[in-house]
C-alpha cells in the first residue's frame, strides 16, 4: 500500500494506492465526509464491486444510494448528466453529501463533472477499477462529456475529496480493458520516463500483473507531478499529457462503437510519433519501437480503416488547435518530449497519408 500526496493547496487530496475496497467505508469514516452517499456506477461494473464497496459504507453507519448507467463513451453526454442530476434531486442529495465514482474512465468523468455543477458542487471520490481509469482518468481533475463534433468539450477543473485504488479490480478485466490501460502508461514512459517504457517493453503480456505496482505507481507519480504545477491548463505545462490525444481523440469521436479511448490514443501516439520524425524533431526509431509494442500487446495499430480527411475535420474543433493550426506533443526521444508544436492541416494530412499508404501499417 502506498499515500500520494497531490499537493495543489486547498484542494490538495491522496492517492490511496493498493487498497482494499473492503476497507472503503473505513476510509470514508476517517475523513468524515458524507451525510449520505450515492454510488454511480455502471451496468458491468456494479454486479462486480458495487455489493462491496455498498456494505462497506454501511457498516460505518452511511445510508447509500445507487445511480447505475449504461457503460460506455456514448453515455458522456447532457442526457445522462441530466439524468444523474435528476436522480440526484429525487434522493435529496446536498451538499454534506457524497459521490462515489465506481467504475472506470467514463464514470470518473461524467461523476466529476456531475459534482463540480450539482449545488455549485459537492464531494466526490474516485474509485478507479479499470487500469485506464487508474493510471489516467481518475486522477487531476479534468471532468467532462463530449459532443457531438469532439471529446470533452464541456467540462470542468474540479478536483475529488480522494482516489482509492485497489489493484485486484484488475484482475477480474478482460484483456481488451488492460490493453486500454496500457496505451496510457506507455505514453507516459514516451513523455517523462524511459524506464516505464523499457519496461513494458521486456515485459511478457501474460505477466504484465507482476508489473502493476512499478508500471501504475510510476505513471501515477508522473501525472501528480504535471497536475501540481499546471492543475487548469493555464501554463501550457500540462499539455504534455496530451501525447497521441491530439490525434487520438479525433480518431476516437469519428467513431465510438469502433474505436476505444486506448486504442485510438495508441494509434494518436504512432501517428504523432510518425509527423515527429518527418518534420525532423525525433528520429524514425521511436515510431517503431511505439508501433511494435502495439503488435506485442494487441493493440490497433493499422490505419487501413481510417479516413484521415474525416478526422482532420474532427481535429478543427479539439480544444488543443490554436488559430486553425494543429498543435502537437512530439517525442524528441523515449522519455522527452516537445510541446506545443504546431503543424498546417494540410502538412499533418500529407504525413499521415504517406504513413498509410508506404505499405508499413
Amino acid at each position: 500500500m502506498e499515500k500520494i500526496k497531490v499537493n495543489l493547496y486547498k484542494n490538495s487530496y491522496f492517492i490511496y494506492l493498493n487498497y482494499s475496497l473492503e476497507k472503503i467505508g473505513t476510509k470514508i469514516r476517517n475523513e468524515n465526509i458524507g451525510n449520505k452517499v450515492v454510488v454511480l456506477s455502471d451496468e458491468n461494473i456494479y454486479p462486480v464491486y458495487g455489493k462491496v464497496v455498498k456494505e462497506s459504507v454501511e457498516r460505518i453507519g452511511k445510508k447509500v444510494n445507487v445511480i447505475i448507467i449504461r457503460p460506455g463513451e456514448k453515455e458522456k453526454n447532457f442526457k445522462t448528466v441530466i439524468n444523474i442530476i435528476k436522480d440526484l434531486v429525487n434522493l435529496n442529495i446536498n451538499r454534506d453529501d457524497l459521490i462515489l465514482n465506481l467504475g472506470g474512465g467514463v464514470i470518473s468523468d461524467i461523476g466529476g463533472f456531475v459534482a463540480s455543477i450539482y449545488m455549485r458542487g459537492i464531494k466526490y471520490v474516485n474509485v478507479p477499477t479499470t487500469l485506464l481509469a487508474q493510471v489516467d482518468a481518475s486522477i487531476g481533475g479534468k471532468t467532462g462529456i463530449n459532443m457531438e463534433k469532439g471529446k470533452n468539450l464541456v467540462g470542468s477543473f474540479y478536483q475529488p475529496y480522494f482516489v482509492y485504488i485497489d489493484f485486484n479490480t484488475l484482475l477480474s478485466l478482460p484483456y481488451h480493458e488492460i490493453k486500454q490501460g496500457i496505451s496510457e502508461i506507455i505514453k507516459y514512459g514516451v513523455i517523462k520516463n524511459k524506464k516505464i517504457f523499457e519496461k513494458v517493453e521486456d515485459t511478457d503480456p501474460k505477466q504484465i500483473k507482476n508489473d502493476y505496482e512499478f508500471l501504475i505507481g510510476e505513471s501515477i507519480k508522473i501525472k501528480v507531478s504535471v497536475v501540481e504545477k499546471d492543475e487548469k491548463e493555464e501554463k501550457g505545462l500540462r499539455e504534455i499529457l496530451n501525447f497521441g490525444h491530439t490525434l487520438g481523440h479525433g480518431i476516437e469521436i469519428s467513431d465510438v462503437r469502433k474505436f476505444s479511448h486506448g486504442d485510438a490514443v495508441f494509434l494518436g501516439m504512432i501517428g504523432e510519433s510518425y509527423i515527429s520524425y518527418k518534420i525532423g524533431i525525433g528520429e524514425k526509431e521511436i515510431y517503431k519501437r511505439i508501433k511494435d509494442l502495439g503488435e506485442k500487446f494487441k493493440l490497433l495499430n493499422s490505419f487501413d480503416k481510417i479516413d484521415f480527411d474525416k478526422i482532420i475535420e474532427f481535429l478543427k474543433h479539439d480544444k488543443k488547435v490554436k488559430k486553425g493550426r494543429l498543435r502537437f506533443v512530439l517525442p524528441e526521444r523515449i522519455g522527452k518530449v516537445r510541446i506545443g508544436v504546431e503543424v498546417d492541416e494540410n502538412e499533418v494530412l500529407k504525413i499521415l497519408k504517406e504513413m498509410k499508404n508506404n505499405g508499413k501499417n
